[in-house]
């Protein structure tokens, strides 16, 4: 269902839109303050062998901040930065394979991305910008605790990202206008570190180099003009990121050593955003 969704959008920002573009025209110079809350579908799943399972699915809300400086015919630049957090459903396994199921899967997601480009208008009212940039992802999942049967560890993701996408601005009338944009997200760096002295007395915390693996986004913000210098904006989006496998790492309490390591998996997330912006 969520490819379905992504390639809806993409079809319809890269084809449908510069018929639109025939009412008012692009602003000249463009300082938006953009702040706005996100909920959106988190679903998670690792590439283990059965009946061996791990995957994670909810609904998350957040909030987000964004600056850019859109000039047709000239440099444009973005700042965003993103908070999410919640509890989601797990269904999966214990390394010996017995089936664990809780709601409480706690999620907490920062996102930090800085991107800079150049406008091309191709007419009064339709401009295409190519962007890249840098972009930073901490993931805290779960939280360690012994549970009746069971103990859950908490795990802490970060990695950074190169994203290098297409965005567009058609203006369809003085008020409403459309801002798409696609790309892929090129990921490096990514480490994970497990937290057994959590819950075990143990003399290291592994710290996992995860593998490098491409993801991609699509969105398509609505933007409506209700005064001068203010805007409310709805944005439908869809995002793909991926993990592949880890090396392997050490842990030991002294008396007994595991090796550890973090399976490959993939996340799709998609949702809507909603914003009140500051135009000028």
């Amino acid at each position: 269902m969520s490819r379905k969704y992504a390639a809806c959008v993409v079809i319809f920002v890269w084809v449908l839109l510069p018929l639109c573009a025939n009412a008012g025209e692009l602003i000249s110079t463009n300082n938006t303050f953009e702040l706005g809350m996100t909920y959106y579908k988190f679903d998670y799943k690792e590439d283990v062998d059965p009946p061996l399972k791990s995957t994670e699915d909810g609904w998350l809300p957040g909030v987000y901040f964004g600056y850019t400086y859109n000039r047709p015919d000239g440099v444009y630049t973005k700042l965003f930065l993103e908070y999410s957090s919640g509890d989601v459903d797990y269904d999966g396994t214990t390394q010996s394979g017995t089936p664990v199921r809780f709601n409480d899967s706690a999620q907490e997601l920062y996102r930090y991305e800085w991107n800079i480009g150049y406008t091309f208008s191709v007419s009064k009212t339709f401009s295409l910008t190519p962007f890249a940039g840098i972009g930073y992802r901490f993931w805290r999942r779960g939280k360690s605790e012994i549970r009746a049967s069971f103990v859950t560890l908490q795990e802490e993701y970060e990695w950074l990202y190169v994203p290098v996408g297409l965005r567009a601005d058609v203006v369809l009338s003085r008020r409403l206008s459309l801002e798409p944009s696609a790309g892929v997200r090129l990921v490096f760096d990514g480490t994970m570190t497990v937290l057994y002295s959590d819950i075990y007395a143990v003399n290291n915390d592994p710290e996992l180099d995860l593998g490098n693996k491409i993801g991609w986004w699509a969105e398509l913000p609505v933007r409506y003009r209700f005064a001068q210098h203010w805007s409310f904006v709805v944005t439908p989006w869809y995002a793909y990121s991926a993990i592949g496998k880890s090396d392997e790492a050490f842990v030991s309490d002294g008396q007994t050593t595991l090796v550890v390591y973090e399976p490959s998996s993939r996340t799709h997330q998609y949702g809507l955003k909603f914003a009140i912006a500051l135009v000028y």
